[in-house]
């Protein structure tokens, strides 16, 4: 105290003394640094949840996010003591006393949270092993389905991701459970929907719900229809059950049923199909840039190649795009890795400078492979 020109009055009235247990322990701790908004996050009431089988590296969840365990290293041992006082619980009035503390775990690193895109091929394997095929064939399935919270036992997601997943890939709830619809079924479906608009001559922004619902409930439940015009219809501001059809999105579901059955086909003749399957009553004009998804073409042919079947590791889907094929325009690029950068133009933007050159070929610029 002489030398740092202190006295006894300028210290809390409790002295403690930290000293080395008999036996430290190295691996019966582990710990988590969190920023202020996960420790506001767990004050709230919620829970950080952290999944992962044996042969998986584990991920935290929150509510809505995932996020990767990452070591961050120090040269200075971090100790943790029981028994310690911290200065909120010590009173300047106190009489003065001796505390004794144990450092009872020794380290040089501890654990960071990394935001990440989690791996959902893995959900859409499940479900593609019991697609469903109608309520008839259904009724002596003893196949496994799955409930969300099956999914959050076997998926490394948070709740919120796999809600927005199964939506992306268009799966149904039927019976509290979640199923794909099998694609001929599906197929068959759309093909009564359109049918149904055709008879009654509905225009594509003033289509009655209801009378939908009602005129194919012998083939189809309420629920089905009703998550199936939630995908492929939006509200109209003709009237509260008025809707129009998403001709977009009507344009690929048939795009890629045409193409999953063929793998290749002629362009020219893909075009001509297509035109003659969507009613033109519709207004249709076709827009390759809807399905590239889904496809990609080589004059004369397309081909069949869809997002959802490529790797979900971005590393490894452009080494697995390169091997398809030894150039990309972005226009091809871009809707076959943005589901893998969060549909971010900033992100799909720095992806393809990490892993992709470019170069220009008859004023077209082109992607190739980095390695």
């Amino acid at each position: 105290m002489e030398k740092s020109k202190l006295t006894k009055d300028d210290f809390l009235p409790t002295v403690q003394n930290i000293y080395l247990s008999g036996s430290i322990a190295c691996e019966e701790y582990k710990l988590l640094e969190l920023d202020q908004e996960k420790i506001d996050y767990l004050l709230e009431g919620n829970r950080l949840v952290i999944r992962g089988d044996d042969n998986e590296n584990a991920v935290c969840c929150t509510q809505n996010a995932t996020y990767s365990f990452k070591v961050s290293e120090i040269s200075n041992p971090l100790l943790v003591c029981s028994n310690l006082k911290f200065a909120s619980d010590l009173k300047e009035n106190e009489t003065r006393s001796s505390h004794n503390a144990q450092v009872i775990y020794m380290t040089n690193s501890y654990f960071i949270l990394e935001k990440e895109r989690p791996k959902m091929q893995k959900l859409k394997q499940l479900l593609e092993l019991n697609l469903y095929f109608g309520q008839l064939a259904d009724e002596n399935n003893d196949a496994i389905k799955y409930t969300v919270k099956d999914f959050l036992e076997n998926i490394q997601s948070s709740e919120e991701e796999i809600y927005n997943y199964l939506n992306y890939i268009e799966a149904y709830k039927i019976d509290d459970n979640w199923r794909l619809l099998e694609p001929k079924f599906y197929t068959k479906m759309f093909d009564n929907v359109l049918k149904l608009i055709d008879e009654h001559s509905w225009k594509p922004k003033q289509i009655p719900v209801e009378e939908i619902y009602d005129e194919l409930k012998c083939l189809y439940s309420r629920s089905i229809l009703n998550q199936f015009v939630n995908y492929y219809f939006r509200q109209s501001s003709e009237g509260p059950n008025i809707y129009e059809i998403n001709v977009d999105r009507m344009f690929h579901f048939y795009a890629e049923s045409l193409l999953r059955s063929a793998t290749k086909m002629r362009f020219s003749e893909f075009q001509t199909i297509i035109r003659r399957i969507i009613p033109s009553s519709f207004n249709f004009e076709f827009d390759l840039s809807c399905i590239q998804d889904i496809c990609y073409v080589e004059e004369p042919y397309i081909y069949y190649f869809n997002v959802l079947d490529l790797p979900d590791n971005l590393e490894k889907r452009f080494k697995y795009l390169f091997e398809k094929r030894k150039k990309w325009s972005f226009d091809e690029l871009k809707p076959l890795i943005q589901d893998l950068c969060g549909f971010d133009l900033a992100e799909i933007n720095n992806a393809i400078m990490k892993y992709c050159r470019a170069f220009n070929q008859n004023n077209v610029k082109y992607f190739t492979s980095r390695v």
